[in-house]
């Protein structure tokens, strides 16, 4: 009567589109402070639009490396049972 709880690969494959949505959300949020700081034309503007690329740029190569890792991970374990 025990079920058996689903892996890690099923949980990935499942929510995939959930968990890279949720992962792009601080990229929305500076594009839209891009917005905002482009509106308003502080002094400053310069140095915040090339903090917030630079997070932009940061953020999005540690996303991109992380969800390669995801897929390494959810390949192998779908790989070990089918054997």
């Amino acid at each position: 009567m025990t079920k058996e709880k689903p892996g890690l690969t099923e949980i990935l494959e499942a929510n995939r589109r959930f968990i890279y949505a949720l992962l792009m959300m601080p990229i929305a949020g500076m594009i839209i402070a891009v917005g905002l700081i482009i509106y308003k034309k502080p002094n400053n503007m310069l140095v915040a639009l090339g903090v917030i690329g630079f997070l932009i740029v940061q953020y999005g190569f540690t996303i991109y490396f992380f969800i390669q890792r995801l897929n390494k991970i959810s390949n192998k374990e779908s790989e070990k049972k089918k054997k």
